[in-house]
């Protein structure tokens, strides 16, 4: 049996359906990732701001592709601010290994993390000095071919 919303959960998805948060390129930034797939061209890019404790202090996104996105890295981006980067790419990392492991049509919210961990590995690579780029693009994993799957039904 599934559990009713209450009253707030319910106000938190309307302002996040109506106004999300966080829809913007940031211009100062500690490193910026790209999450695409390669089945339909959607993209995601995710800009990170860190301070010197690498907390994340910022995080902004801009993306291509279906409506799903705007809501469900709303949510994203309001969660991770104020996160250890560490924390938040480990628990990004565990979903994204979650939605891999099913057989979904949420290629969508895939993106986002994407962006996010390719945003992290993007970090590394700055502070390597072997990023010619201000960004680093990842590929989505694709789980089941579109044959096998009708998405929304």
């Amino acid at each position: 049996m599934e559990e009713e919303l209450t009253k707030d959960q319910k106000e938190k998805i309307h302002e996040h359906y109506h106004n999300p948060k966080n829809m913007k390129a940031l211009t100062n930034y500690s490193a910026r990732g790209i999450g695409r797939n390669p089945d339909n061209w959607g993209q995601v890019d995710m800009y990170i701001l860190i301070d010197e404790n690498r907390i994340i202090t910022d995080l902004g996104y801009e993306f291509k592709g279906c409506p799903t996105i705007a809501f469900t890295a709303s949510v994203f981006t309001e969660e991770l601010i104020g996160v250890p980067l560490e924390e938040a790419y480990e628990d990004t990392q565990a979903e994204l290994d979650i939605q891999n492991a099913q057989n979904s049509c949420d290629d969508c919210i895939k993106m986002i993390l994407v962006a996010f961990i390719a945003a992290y590995a993007n970090l590394s690579e700055r502070k390597l000095g072997t990023n010619l780029e201000d960004y680093t693009l990842h590929m989505i994993k694709i789980t089941a071919p579109k044959t096998e799957m009708s998405c929304g039904s």
